[in-house]
């Protein structure tokens, strides 16, 4: 039976990075050597986030909002997330044109890809610079979607994948306003956790169909995925290989990093890991402390001369592994995810009457105002 459970040293060896490096201390001592004197301007640019409503997504929001960029909410409930479009253009002031709300949800293959697939049409505009795949879920007892697959899973691995992968096309498509596409970018961040250095990527079963034991360790397991995805979608960007066999020339670079941002004060902790929170809730971060990295990756000229998939924590590219843990995984693994990943994409596709009812849904849940 499998069992996600680490070891007794990998969770000595996790609480010591953790209290060493994830803290709000940590980030504080970090952030000392930030320079924040040039923020970057994000005029006439365009992001995309996903779980946008609250957290470390609804920081990452207001901070591109702030900077002069275009946001796309990507959220589950439309209640949550028209209450926190209201909340942002209040405390940023931005034009409501600049916020915008589409309702999907990241556990459901079908809805991304008719998502997406309208995205990529122009009907909410033409252009996508980045993409912050930071929805994420800890569900503690199995479950499945209706398309059969563990919604953990669903929602933080395939979902993400699916999204990403969807949303190539526009990502590609160089803005007549960019001549010199490797000069600038479009960009794919996915928000991991340091929970993913406690797991060793499984490819035998990545799903968990066997010893399902706690949501917290499927949780992880799920970020470790997400490590190493981003480590093949790097690695295939930086061969110069057409990220899309669809895609037309000349194509505009996409670059992919992952990151995660520390122990962070969000609801969704609060709600799946009480007691951690209990205990170190002196020590966790603000949200936007958290979502720091993730502006500076989204936006920043200095995090373009790092390697493509790696893995962030406070702006600096850090080890996949912790020193005696044997957590690694090899590419023949990431490349077997990867392979694994677009067969089970394929098994859902959104019929015709799926995907005009899904853009009919997405016209009636976006507020007029947010409309291209």
């Amino acid at each position: 039976m499998n069992n996600r459970k680490p070891s007794l040293l990998t969770q000595g060896a996790f609480m010591i990075a953790g209290l060493s490096s994830f803290t709000k201390q940590a980030y504080e001592k970090a952030s000392a050597l930030f320079d924040h004197t040039k923020p970057p301007n994000l005029d006439g640019r365009v992001f995309m986030v996903t779980g946008a409503n609250s957290g470390i997504g609804y920081a990452a929001t207001k901070a591109f909002l702030t900077g002069g960029g275009t946001v796309h909410m990507a959220c589950r409930s439309q209640e949550k997330a028209a209450t926190a479009r209201e909340q942002l253009l209040k405390e940023t002031g931005v034009p409501s044109d600049r916020c915008h709300v589409h309702i999907v949800d990241m556990s459901s293959v079908r809805q991304i890809k008719a998502f997406a697939r309208t995205f990529c049409k122009g009907r909410f505009g033409a252009r996508l610079d980045c993409v912050v795949n930071n929805a994420g879920c800890m569900h503690h007892k199995p479950e499945k979607t209706p398309e059969g697959n563990e919604r953990n899973f669903a929602t933080n691995t395939l979902g993400t994948f699916v999204l990403t992968e969807e949303l190539l096309p526009i990502l590609q498509k160089t803005p007549k306003s960019i001549q010199q596409t490797s000069a600038d970018p479009a960009r794919v961040i996915t928000v991991s956790s340091g929970g993913a250095y406690t797991q060793k990527l499984d490819v035998k079963d990545l799903q968990t169909k066997s010893g399902f034991n706690d949501g917290t360790y499927i949780y992880a397991q799920n970020k470790r995925q997400q490590v190493a995805l981003t480590e093949k979608w790097g690695r295939i960007s930086e061969s110069g290989m057409p990220l899309r066999s669809d895609s037309k020339s000349p194509q505009r670079k996409v670059v992919f990093q992952s990151m995660h941002p520390g122990w962070v004060d969000t609801p969704t902790l609060r709600a799946s890991m009480p007691d951690f929170y209990n205990q170190f809730k002196s020590k966790l971060r603000k949200p936007d402390q958290g979502a720091d990295t993730i502006v500076w990756l989204a936006t920043s000229k200095e995090s373009l001369n790092h390697p493509q998939g790696s893995f962030f924590l406070d702006r600096k590219a850090q080890s996949k592994v912790l020193w005696g843990t044997w957590t690694s995984n090899t590419e023949q693994e990431a490349d077997q995810l990867y392979t694994h990943l677009q067969a089970l994409s394929k098994r859902s596709e959104p019929s015709k009457e799926f995907f005009g009812q899904y853009e009919n849904m997405l016209e009636e849940t976006s507020p007029s105002s947010s409309r291209l």
